[in-house]
């Protein structure tokens, strides 16, 4: 049993303290060892926008414009998300 004196000098932690301790310190160290593969498919995704024609571009509602405004994302962020709010601004009524 826990007595006053530990819990009140922060020396007791319930049971739950642990286990959310422990998930997020499992949760920091899964994204920090994805993290290469996460720049990496950013990557991919912006290089294949970046071979398309300004044709191709125009067809899926974007501009070269827009492909380089997204290089401009940390490195490990998506693309996808950024450019898919640049569509929506497009065809959003005024």
């Amino acid at each position: 049993m826990t007595s006053y004196s530990e819990f009140a000098s922060g020396h007791y932690s319930a049971p739950g303290v642990r286990t959310t301790r422990l998930a997020h310190a499992l949760g920091a160290l899964k994204r920090a060892l994805l993290w290469p593969a996460r720049v990496l498919e950013a990557r991919r995704e912006i290089e294949m926008l970046a071979a398309m024609s300004e044709y191709e571009l125009k067809d899926i509602g974007l501009t070269r414009s827009d492909i380089g405004d997204a290089t401009a994302l940390p490195a490990d962020a998506s693309p996808t998300h950024f450019l898919a709010e640049r569509i929506e601004e497009r065809h959003r009524p005024s």
